[in-house]
């Protein structure tokens, strides 16, 4: 009786096993986790937290689980997992963080990269430095530059996920930026055509900013609810500056502008009834930090 007890015990516990549900959590770090951290605020992929989600949830994003996405390093996965343990994976990448993320100026230095290339003394091409179009091609995240007058293409450069916001120039035309919902900016040197580097201001943004003598860029940050200020010269971090109304309510930056004429960024708050104005030059203002 008592084989037969242990047994039947045995057996229970290798059924239960059997019937229990998948693991998102522990399925993404095997899976996962190389290309968008463990944190799963991203790496080489993007970040994959509600944020940064946004409207891909459910179906939709089990569909891109099991199938991938074309043209970019995102495999398919539906010969690797079942349909319940890619659910699992959908649900746990859906779930909000525990804690709010900290990423300060020590954390957005760290990710800064700055590459070697020839600098050009002059454009390397013969078109109008002045007349170029830029070709945002979200589903390889890659930039064509085209030649304004002819359409010809001068170069292909690839760009962080889901680039957002717009690309700005430099005041001289020479240096784009660009930037992705998931924080990354990136230059460009279109007289060298070439990536000067990269640094990923946030971890959810929306677009930046160049100020009007284009020394300045302003980052507007959902999370953290930040506006980040970039050195438009090298990437480097200027100030990171925490956006709160006076009675401490934190917000997200819905989006940030320049208005030249006033040597200022002017911020659009989502949380809280405020428009926030900025001086980008020490002669600027006085102007409030917040109306």
């Amino acid at each position: 009786m008592a084989r037969r007890g242990i047994l039947a015990v045995t057996l229970a516990i290798a059924a239960g096993a059997a019937q229990a549900a998948p693991d998102g959590a522990t399925i993404f770090v095997d899976l996962c986790a190389s290309c968008h951290a463990e944190t799963r605020l991203g790496g080489t992929g993007p970040a994959l937290i509600p944020e940064s989600l946004g409207r891909l949830t459910g179906e939709k994003l089990e569909a891109v689980i099991a199938e991938g996405r074309a043209m970019t390093q995102m495999p398919a996965f539906k010969a690797t997992l079942s349909a319940e343990e890619i659910a699992a994976v959908a649900a746990y990448v859906a779930t909000p963080l525990s804690a709010p993320p900290i990423w300060g100026q020590a954390e957005i230095e760290a990710t800064r990269a700055l590459n070697s290339y020839e600098v050009a003394q002059a454009p390397v091409f013969d078109a109008d430095p002045m007349n170029i179009t830029l070709v945002v091609e979200t589903g390889d995240s890659h930039i064509s530059v085209l030649n304004g007058d002819t359409f010809a293409v001068l170069d292909r450069f690839d760009t962080p996920f889901a680039v957002h916001g717009g690309p700005k120039f430099s005041p001289d035309g020479r240096f784009v930026f660009v930037m992705s919902r998931d924080g990354w900016v990136q230059k460009y040197d279109i007289w060298s055509l070439a990536e000067v580097g990269r640094v990923r201001a946030g971890l959810n943004s929306r677009n930046i900013a160049i100020s009007a003598d284009g020394k300045w860029l302003a980052v507007a940050n959902y999370l953290p609810t930040t506006l980040t200020i970039l050195s438009a010269a090298d990437l480097s971090v200027a100030k990171v500056i925490e956006v709160a109304d006076r009675r401490g309510t934190p917000s997200r930056v819905s989006a940030v502008y320049q208005a030249p004429q006033r040597e200022t960024f002017v911020l659009a708050l989502k949380d809280v009834p405020e428009i926030w104005e900025i001086a980008t030059d020490e002669d600027g203002g006085p102007y409030s930090e917040g109306l």
